[in-house]
């Protein structure tokens, strides 16, 4: 067990004026917005059978199964999914906690659904655990794409036909532990920012995109399309350029595609390793280490009551901290023990996606709740004007 003392901890209160512990599972509120990363949305069934009441059956476990399945590419690394054990249909079943069914049909042996899974976070943990499969439950801050395509010498950006910008939206359609925003491409988004002006990093035209966007990281993603004549496929360079105020890189990959006419389908390929490569990093980077326990305690700064019922509602959504002791309050601030998972900078990574600040000042831990954001992965161009 790690404990944060001396100049990484806050000096703990020996008073408390309110219960000590404070059930996290207990707390809920509507203002919060938090994806659910043990629900699976966008699981299409249809099954055949004698009657339809078998077929629906059949439909619903292979619903659950194929949710479970993404739920735990979700969660995992890949290099663990031979680790997965097998489950029969039962064991299946036993995790799920509440199927929602959308767009049904039925006819007398066919059955058709499009299904939400939501699944036991308990059960599931322990599964992996007992596999001995790491995993991460913490969704990244959305990150802002723009696809920068460059073919025959033409660079293009806004304008349409952009195969490079159709492979990133089709990827932002689907919620990922990196949630991948695609600008409107509207004459707001083409006023600030042209594709130049994107590859050369222009530090005002991004600031500004990020400001509509509200997010923090931008990743210009410039795609080089060049034929091997010789060869007769084509060949991809990709340069990455990230853009953010904790995190500014550089990152070149290269494709090669198995035929000239088929560019479309090694575009669609790049973007995919592309997107898998920036969602195992992050994984990574957030992976819960159980064995290693930690306790720091921390002051929370109030201006109200309403700070604190947030804080507390972001606290619970961190995986990393198992429990929060309420140590002392006032109008002015809260002390809380955090008992958590992991290392102190990796509980700092995972509250910044809540919109926390975990920092040491003078000595001693506080957490400050950041300004709120609101977005929504997945932009599309269909408002263009």
């Amino acid at each position: 067990m790690i404990l944060a003392v001396g100049k990484r901890a806050t000096r703990i209160a020996l008073v408390c004026v309110f219960p000590l512990v404070a059930n996290l599972a207990e707390i809920t509120t509507p203002s919060a917005q938090t994806r659910d990363s043990f629900t699976v949305a966008g699981i299409a069934v249809d099954s055949t059978a004698e009657t339809a009441t078998e077929a629906r059956g059949l439909a619903l476990a292979s619903g659950q199964r194929e949710a479970l399945d993404r739920l735990i590419k979700r969660l995992t690394l890949r290099e663990y999914y031979p680790q997965i054990p097998h489950l029969s249909d039962a064991a299946v079943a036993s995790l799920v906690q509440g199927i929602e069914v959308r767009d049904e049909k039925t006819s007398s042996r066919r059955y058709l659904a499009n299904l939400v899974v939501s699944f036991k976070k308990n059960e599931v943990r322990a599964l992996l655990r007992g596999s001995g499969v790491l995993f991460s439950e913490t969704p990244s801050r959305p990150l802002l794409i723009l696809p920068v395509y460059e073919a025959a010498g033409a660079r293009n950006l806004w304008d349409d036909p952009n195969p490079w910008w159709a492979a990133w939206q089709a990827l932002a359609e689907h919620a990922t532990v990196v949630p991948f925003i695609i600008p409107v491409g509207d004459l707001t988004d083409v006023a600030t920012i042209g594709a130049d002006q994107a590859l050369a990093g222009d530090e005002k035209s991004l600031a500004v995109l990020a400001r509509r966007y509200e997010v923090e990281d931008i990743l210009v993603v410039h795609a080089i399309l060049r034929q091997d004549l010789a060869a007769g496929i084509p060949r991809l360079a990709v340069t990455m350029h990230r853009h953010g105020p904790k995190n500014s890189s550089v990152v070149v990959e290269s494709f090669t595609g198995v035929s000239r006419t088929m560019v479309d389908v090694l575009l669609e390929r790049a973007s995919d390793e592309i997107a898998t490569k920036i969602e195992e990093n992050w994984k990574r980077i957030t992976l819960l280490r159980f064995e290693d326990e930690g306790l720091l305690s921390a002051g929370v700064p109030l201006s109200g009551l309403g700070d604190w019922v947030e804080v507390r509602w972001r606290l619970s959504q961190a995986a990393e901290i198992g429990r929060v002791e309420i140590l002392e309050i006032n109008r002015e601030a809260v002390q809380v023990a955090l008992y958590y998972f992991g290392s102190s900078d990796q509980l700092a990574v995972t509250l910044a996606q809540r919109n926390l600040d975990l920092a040491e000042e003078d000595g001693y831990w506080i957490v400050r709740l950041r300004e709120k954001r609101g977005v929504t992965a997945g932009g599309n161009r269909m408002g263009k004007e």
